[in-house]
């Protein structure tokens, strides 16, 4: 019994540690202001567990599927989309009045966030982020503490998502498919500790149509629209349990 106790112990320690290293009501209960620093993304949509497709290397059958069409493609870009869930985001959770989000000029226009240390690997990746946001690395110890001085906001916000495409039915990549979606968020205090850390992983509920692996992209950014809707939701139903 005694062994016992000694194993059960330390996993019964560790789920209180992540208990109350994933808990967000103490963090978002108070009202002070966050800053979303980041929103950024895979740069190039593709298939859940596949590496990147390439257009020039299709079959004749997707490029004859292709040609249909200006709206068909076999990649997608996020450049697009990261912009449409920084807005989402922005929208639902001032919705919500569950998070409380900084003025978004306050941040991107300071000093702090102009010369903070970029995501090296963000950049080399290709990834996607909106427009006037930069890849700040969150591991930059300096950056908090500058931002808490300047303008006075003690807690950052960064956000990472993660686009692929699923079929739901339907072989190959033939039938109809689903964007899938991943949506980590974490929140770092003013020293630069992890205050939060929560990711959502869901699927569309709605699929569009895919035939040798080609699609409508106006189709897919329907989709993903959507999905990124309910992850916030998902995100801020979480956030009030």
């Amino acid at each position: 019994m005694k062994k016992a106790g000694l194993v059960l112990f330390p996993a019964f320690l560790l789920c209180m540690v992540a208990g109350c290293a994933s808990s967000g009501k103490a963090v978002f209960a108070q009202r002070e202001p966050i800053a979303l620093v980041s929103v950024v993304s895979n740069g190039d949509i593709n298939w859940k567990g596949e590496a990147s497709t390439k257009p020039n290397a299709a079959s004749p059958l997707s490029n004859r599927a292709l040609r249909s069409g200006e709206d068909m493609a076999l990649v997608t870009s996020a450049d697009e989309l990261i912009n449409t869930a920084e807005k989402i985001i922005r929208d639902k959770f001032s919705f919500s009045q569950q998070v409380n989000l900084a003025e978004k000029e306050t941040v991107l226009f300071s000093q702090a966030y102009r010369t903070a240390a970029l995501n090296k690997n963000q950049v080399y990746n290709k990834d996607s982020k909106p427009e006037a946001y930069g890849f700040i690395d969150y591991r930059d110890k300096n950056f908090p503490p500058a931002l808490a001085s300047e303008t006075g906001i003690q807690r950052s916000m960064f956000v990472e998502f993660k686009f692929t495409t699923v079929i739901a039915r339907g072989m190959g990549k033939n039938g109809n498919f689903r964007a899938d979606v991943e949506m980590k968020v974490f929140v770092l205090d003013a020293g630069g500790k992890t205050l939060y850390s929560k990711t959502v992983s869901l699927k569309s509920q709605d699929t569009i149509k895919v035939s040798y692996g080609v699609y409508s992209q106006t189709g897919l950014m329907g989709l993903f629209e959507s999905a990124i809707d309910d992850a916030c939701d998902e995100f801020l139903y979480r956030l009030s349990r």
